[in-house]
């Protein structure tokens, strides 16, 4: 819909379904990874994270500024600042408090740093003035790379829900078994559920979740998984058709050979983070996935993209598959070795890290990260490795990056990552070995892979702390998607204030051994319409509308975000807005 105050020149386009359906599963991403959730005991408080929300922070942890109503002295206690008026800071920003009680923080370019609501609620904004996280009682907004939202908020009944949008994200309980926390996730998705387990422990000042089994294999079963076959077996996937497989061939190919169970595994682990990637991308983007499976995708162009030739050579290399190769053999060794695997002391990075050796992570959602002072992107299938364990009094940790998508963070970038994301991608690691196992179990010898042993698949245990969580709600996915609405509103009203007219009433004062400008009348009478009319190029759409508060980016157009409207440009003239 065209914003009632925009007069807009446009003639009616009719274009093919398929190209607005592509389109749309370009401009949607897939979900963010799980964050942590509600305190399960008394502990000494977590350190509150400013990072983007990935790392599972809430509004919990970004209280409002409270007013008491008197002080030692027996005098009641200043008022909170509402005057309307701009404060010029130190760091070259400014601060205006508006009419409305709003308090708005801007760059030195203009652009809005952070913002404190009338109602209550905080935002900041990244360097380009775009909305990176909203906190606004109990519930946290986020955008990840590429502007994917994520919306997080925790019930009263202590129930967290994570919502993306469309039927998908999940719903995590708080239960008890034999004295102990656990928590219970249900992940929705395509209209289904499955479910997952997680202990709760403390380390490095924040609340990790340690992913827990729902069966444990027999000892045998996991040192057959990871000692070398007697001679490397060739295994054809049949991903040829999938149009995940296309998507990102020029990142990804399996090996030809595998030399043992825990180099397929390490395939499967990467496959399943981008198929799961591109079908979620579908299916946010219209639902109807039979129709955009037919889609052929677009192609994504990589450093290693020979335009020349039309080939490319996959940017994550051997050497490093090599390495996840190797932690996957290194968690199943650890499996093996455990007295009680349901003590889950495997699945945490406190004992993960306490070998102060490397370790290999393989990212399992989009975050936002800070890389030598500026921020860039990881998505699924990015692989980062860890040489030293965080230090004692943070809660990240610092990684390099060894393989990494277009517009993604650089390959050798050094990154920091908040510990509850660090967790989540050795969660991811290890949920997939285990469907992988479950998938060679189930079909012994599948595809000319050597079959286990038949007393290693046998004394299969359930976990007991399975049966004791709570039932999964088969409404979920409804509730999920309000969840997201009510993101998307609270997101849309807090950047609708941040950019609102500056309605201070008030000139700025000088910067320090400045000289304060001559202030301006305001115009007089009503503005101009905005006319946004076809043809127009990106610069004549900004004299009149300003900078867009996104912009995406590809082959052969370019899309402005509004927070009323979209506009397409195809050849850097608009062809379409909505």
């Amino acid at each position: 819909m065209i914003h009632p105050k925009v007069r807009t020149v446009l003639s009616v386009l009719t274009r093919p379904r398929g190209a607005a359906l592509l389109s749309a599963i370009v401009l949607l991403a897939v979900p963010a990874r799980p964050s942590a959730a509600q305190t399960p005991a008394p502990k000494p408080a977590a350190k509150a994270t400013t990072s983007h929300p990935s790392s599972g922070s809430t509004a919990a942890n970004h209280p409002t500024n409270a007013h008491p109503t008197g002080n030692a002295g027996g005098k009641p206690a200043e008022p909170a600042h509402n005057t309307a008026g701009t404060t010029r800071n130190p760091n070259g920003t400014m601060t205006v408090h508006t009419a409305k009680g709003a308090e708005i923080t801007k760059r030195p370019d203009g652009r809005v740093e952070s913002i404190k609501t009338s109602a209550g609620h905080e935002a900041r904004f990244d360097s380009r003035g775009r909305v990176r996280e909203v906190h606004a009682h109990g519930m946290t907004v986020s955008r990840g790379p590429g502007g994917i939202r994520r919306t997080v908020f925790d019930r009263p009944d202590h129930a967290r829900l994570v919502a993306y949008g469309h039927g998908r994200g999940y719903i995590q309980h708080p239960f008890t078994y034999g004295g102990h926390t656990y928590y219970s996730r249900a992940y929705y998705y395509h209209g289904g559920y499955y479910r997952a387990y997680y202990h709760p422990y403390y380390y490095h000042g924040v609340y990790l979740h340690g992913y827990m089994p729902a069966y444990y294999y027999p000892s045998a079963y996991y040192g057959w998984a990871y000692i070398p076959w007697p001679t490397p077996v060739y295994y054809a996937w049949g991903w040829a058709g999938n149009p995940w497989y296309g998507y990102y061939g020029a990142y990804f190919a399996p090996y030809p050979v595998y030399p043992s169970a825990a180099y397929w595994i390490a395939d499967y682990l990467i496959a399943a983070s981008l198929a799961e990637a591109y079908a979620s991308a579908n299916a946010s983007a219209q639902g109807d996935s039979a129709q955009l499976q037919s889609l052929a995708p677009p192609r994504l162009i990589y450093a290693s993209y020979d335009l020349d030739t039309g080939t490319t050579s996959p940017t994550m290399t051997k050497e490093v598959k090599d390495a996840v190769s190797e932690e996957i053999e290194r968690e199943l060794a650890a499996s093996q070795e455990a007295q009680d695997p349901a003590s889950g002391k495997t699945a945490s990075l406190a004992t993960l890290l306490a070998d102060e050796q490397p370790h290999v992570f393989v990212v399992n959602t989009g975050l936002s990260v800070a890389s030598a002072g500026q921020d860039c992107g990881l998505t699924e299938g990015d692989v980062l490795t860890l040489n030293n364990p965080p230090a004692q009094d943070t809660t990240t940790a610092t990684l390099r990056v060894l393989a990494s998508k277009q517009n993604d963070c650089a390959i050798g970038d050094v990154v920091s990552v908040e510990l509850t994301d660090l967790q989540e991608m050795q969660n991811h690691l290890l949920s997939n070995i285990d469907k992988a196992m479950a998938e060679m179990k189930d079909h012994p010898g599948q595809g000319g892979l050597p079959a286990p042993p038949a007393e290693a698949i046998q004394g299969i245990k359930e976990a007991p702390y399975a049966a004791a969580a709570p039932t999964a709600d088969p409404n979920g996915a409804a509730e999920l998607d309000q969840t997201a609405r009510q993101g998307t509103e609270t997101e849309q009203q807090v950047a609708a204030e941040a950019t609102a007219p500056d309605d201070s009433n008030a000139t700025a004062p000088p910067p320090i051994g400045g000289v304060a400008s001559v202030p301006t009348s305001p115009p007089s009478g009503p503005s101009a319409p905005i006319v946004i009319a076809l043809g127009q190029t990106e610069a004549q759409v900004i004299a009149g509308k300003g900078q867009p508060t996104n912009k995406v980016a590809f082959p052969n157009k370019t899309v402005f975000i509004y927070p009323d409207m979209k506009i397409t440009f195809v050849g850097g003239k608009v062809s379409d807005v909505q």
